[in-house]
């Protein structure tokens, strides 16, 4: 049945529950028209329904009227059950009646919660059922599960058994009263998936979970109760008597799908009640539930609408500032829980409460695409810390290379600057010491500027001589300079300053720039220091 047919049933079974026959059909017929599938649901479901009526108020018809009025009349107070003695009642059910009792003995002091089947609905089947719920107990020990304390027969024949009692209120008001956050919420919501799931890895179904059946006590503990319609998976029990008793002592706002229509209950129906509890907590209000003729929380296909929405329409809830919480992660836990199809919903209750971890540690949820965007998305959000300190290193670093990067521009533009700048300089000292030399050299009188020119060349050249490092056309050209000016000191092929020892130290400065240059330059570069410096220093030693 899809979900909005489902929906659209739910609503009719409310609609005809307190009508007569002939109005329950005037609506059957207005409601279902024609689609003949959705009104024999609902006449199967009315039906058990009215037959678990008349089973629960008449369970075996040999019983006289009276016996249930006594049973009324007769007041259990003070009455003793084993070690045990009744204090007053505190709930009654369908199948039986609770009281709180201490211990008969007073050898020590305890308050326990006493369950007995109610005189005149004692026939084979109650019976079996009563027994099979203690027998569900006293397999059961979890820390959030009531546990079963003790149990036996009445001197009447009729079978007790006692459990834990817990003085606490049911888990929606705990926090409702108390204002709890998100986070308090599920963590509190998480402890009863634990006992769920505990219950299910020892094959009980629990099929009532409701905020009556999940009381929180005094330390904020929660304590699972009444399994009174549950089932053991290994426990085959198909009498009509067991089908009609739990159609009629589930709870239609908590129940499954499956669970209202009558179909095989899995451990995916107590998943589906759980989904059903988790959007409560959040939002204060029902997924599925008329308000005055209408149903809130519920699209018009019949599906609840995402608990954020709820929250965020109701200007005059507590939680609407928690709307943005809710969207997103929860909205999709909340929904998968709650998806018509069990086999749609979460494969365990273990894997729905891992999902809410997920979502607290701010982990990928299984309920919502995977996504590279998402995933991302969740890994910045649990270490805020670490990405944004991440962010300034990267950021830091881009902004360093891009410093860097500018600062050696600019020194590369500064080397070139400088490298044209040395160039015009040497361009200009070489044209001033040597072109004008030349033309200064036929002049009379000539020799002490002649002399002043070769000396501050000298000085410029032996300056220059320590910058030369590795730049072979420097070098070549220092060597050539000193060539020059040896010629200009001391050569006597042609005019020269008379100055023999300052030729010789220019020419041995020339040499020594040119023989690494000969060695490695090719014959042509070779010839053109050797030949002149040979010749030069030919000419001087004779």
């Amino acid at each position: 049945m899809e979900a909005r047919e489902w929906q659209r049933l739910k609503t009719i079974l409310d609609a005809a529950a307190d009508l007569g026959p002939g109005e329950r059909r005037s609506l059957l017929e207005r409601e279902c028209g024609d689609n003949h599938f959705l009104r024999n649901e609902a006449e199967a479901l009315l039906a058990a329904d009215r037959e678990a009526a008349e089973f629960i108020e008449h369970p075996n018809l040999e019983f006289p009227r009276d016996i249930l009025e006594d049973e009324e009349l007769d007041s259990m107070v003070g009455r003793q059950f084993g070690a045990w003695r009744i204090v007053r009642e505190i709930g009654r059910g369908g199948l039986g009646t609770v009281y709180l009792a201490t211990r008969a003995d007073d050898a020590f002091r305890k308050e326990v919660a006493l369950k007995i089947v109610r005189r005149g609905l004692d026939t084979e089947d109650i019976l079996r059922r009563f027994r099979h719920e203690r027998e569900i107990l006293a397999q059961l020990n979890h820390p959030n599960i009531a546990r079963l304390l003790d149990a036996g027969t009445s001197d009447g024949g009729r079978p007790y058994f006692v459990m834990e009692f817990i003085p606490g209120e049911p888990i929606t008001d705990y926090v409702r009263q108390r204002n709890l956050s998100v986070r308090e919420r599920i963590d509190l919501f998480r402890k009863i998936c634990a006992a769920v799931t505990y219950a299910h890895q020892n094959l009980v179904i629990h099929r009532d979970l409701k905020p009556s059946n999940i009381l929180v006590d005094r330390e904020g503990d929660p304590k699972l109760l009444d399994f009174g319609i549950a089932k053991l998976l290994s426990h085959d029990d198909d009498s009509l008597a067991a089908t009609i008793l739990e159609q009629r002592a589930l709870t239609p706002d908590y129940a499954s799908p499956e669970q209202i229509r009558g179909q095989v209950v899995t451990t995916s129906s107590d998943i589906y009640s759980l989904g059903v509890l988790l959007y409560e907590l959040l939002t204060e209000a029902r997924p599925f539930r008329r308000s005055e003729g209408k149903e809130r929380g519920v699209e018009e296909t019949g599906e609840p609408i995402r608990p954020s929405t709820v929250v965020g329409g109701d200007r005059s809830s507590k939680l609407a500032e928690q709307s943005r919480l809710l969207r997103g992660d929860l909205d999709n836990i909340a929904l998968m829980a709650l998806r018509s199809e069990p086999s749609r919903r979460y494969p365990s209750v273990a894997q729905f409460s891992d999902d809410l971890r997920r979502y607290l540690e701010g982990m990928p949820v299984l309920a919502r695409k995977d996504t590279v965007r998402y995933r991302a998305g969740k890994f910045i959000q649990r270490n805020k810390l670490v990405v944004a300190a991440a962010v300034l290193l990267v950021l830091a670093l881009v902004g360093g290379i891009i410093a860097t990067g500018s600062q050696a521009q600019r020194a590369h533009r500064q080397q070139l600057k400088a490298e044209h700048r040395f160039n015009q300089v040497r361009s200009l000292a070489n044209s001033i010491l040597f072109e004008l030399h030349d033309a200064i050299e036929p002049l009379p009188g000539s020799t002490k500027a002649r002399e002043l020119l070769v000396s501050r060349a000298l000085t410029y050249l032996d300056s220059l001589a320590q910058e030369t490092s590795d730049d072979r056309g420097l070098q070549r050209e220092l060597a050539l300079a000193y060539l020059k000016v040896g010629n200009v000191q001391g050569n006597p092929s042609n005019a020269n300053l008379g100055d023999t020892s300052g030729a010789l130290k220019s020419y041995a400065k020339a040499l020594a720039l040119a023989a690494p240059l000969s060695a490695s330059a090719t014959a042509a570069d070779g010839l053109q220091f050797k030949r002149p410096l040979a010749l030069v220093y030919e000419k001087t030693s004779n």
